[in-house]
């Protein structure tokens, strides 16, 4: 029976820097791993569809249907071990197209199940405390032409479950208790983040031609990310492939984030960059205020230590509360 490592997410959790780094050292791990990432999943090179698996229920035809093309090219597979890494598995980022938090995580976790005549299935989930993942979610979606400011962009997590405890009760009782681990991204050892992400994916004694981790996706502080929203407001450089080659390098190698940028790089008038002055000067934040932070987090105070707790997890306490929280 083959080996089925199923790296799920979540989103901003490190994924796109993991996945990165599988990519640059891929010649390494495909000797002995059959390594199936993003663009694989989407062209199913590998005949691997699991991409729709949190989207149906256990009856859906669409799934059964896509969990038999699953087994089918598992079993086709030439390697002993199948590494899959896919944030998107777990469905669409909080807060995009009016998404909840991950609901069709138990779906995933059901169909995964059903590849157990060829697989045994090794999930691997990654998270993080869920204030800083909402903010970390905001600065993502700015980056990428969002317009709201964030208190808009805070209510709608406004009274949503948020806890992770149910992810690791779901995976538990689809049957993956000793199989599946989840990782709590703020508990990763300063110094040896590489090894320690390699190991919790199964991936030992690798020679890393390609690099350890690096930063992932559109990582920006809140100068930055000040100019981005003002730009969106605008309407200006809303080319997503712009700004990934053009704008986001540019912005990481300026000393400063200001307009003289954009208007360079754009080629800006008078008139636009005007606009683009006054829509800076409005008044933006990146993070909540300590209110807000209480709001969120006492609610989850209980549910989280017992998260930390799992037999999944069982991560230290002070990666998310003090001795006084």
């Amino acid at each position: 029976m083959k080996k089925l490592i199923v790296h799920m997410g979540a989103h901003r959790c490190a994924s796109s820097a993991t996945q990165a780094l599988l990519r640059r050292n891929c010649a390494e791990i495909e000797r002995k791993v059959c390594l199936v990432l993003r663009d694989d999943l989407r062209a199913e090179a590998h005949g691997i569809a699991m991409n729709r698996f949190h989207a149906y229920r256990w009856w859906s035809p669409v799934r059964r249907a896509e969990v038999s093309r699953t087994i089918r090219a598992v079993e086709q597979v030439e390697q002993n071990t199948i590494l899959v890494s896919e944030e998107n598995l777990m469905g669409v980022m909080p807060g995009h197209r009016g998404q909840g938090f991950f609901p069709g995580f138990r779906h995933l976790t059901r169909a995964l199940a059903r590849l157990d005549p060829v697989a045994e299935v090794h999930p691997r989930l990654i998270v993080r405390r869920q204030d800083k993942l909402i903010e970390s979610i905001y600065g993502f979606r700015v980056a990428f032409g969002l317009r709201d400011d964030f208190s808009s962009f805070l209510k709608q997590f406004i009274g949503m479950d948020l806890s992770w405890l149910r992810f690791a009760d779901d995976l538990t009782s689809a049957g993956f208790a000793e199989t599946a681990r989840i990782d709590v991204l703020e508990g990763w050892p300063r110094g040896s983040a590489t090894s320690h992400v390699l190991a919790f994916l199964g991936l030992h004694d690798l020679t890393l031609a390609g690099g350890g981790l690096r930063s992932g996706n559109s990582r920006f502080g809140a100068e930055a990310l000040e100019l981005l929203l003002a730009m969106n407001r605008c309407a200006l450089g809303l080319d997503m492939s712009w700004r990934r080659a053009i704008l986001f390098p540019a912005l990481r190698k300026a000393k400063h984030a200001d307009t003289t940028l954009v208007q360079e790089l754009l080629e800006l008038g008078d008139d636009e960059t005007s606009v683009l002055k006054a829509a800076l000067a409005m008044p933006s934040r990146f993070q909540m205020t300590d209110e807000e932070r209480k709001q969120m987090l006492s609610p989850l105070k209980g549910p989280n230590r017992q998260f930390l707790k799992h037999r999944l997890v069982g991560s230290d306490e002070g990666c998310w509360y003090d001795d006084a929280g």
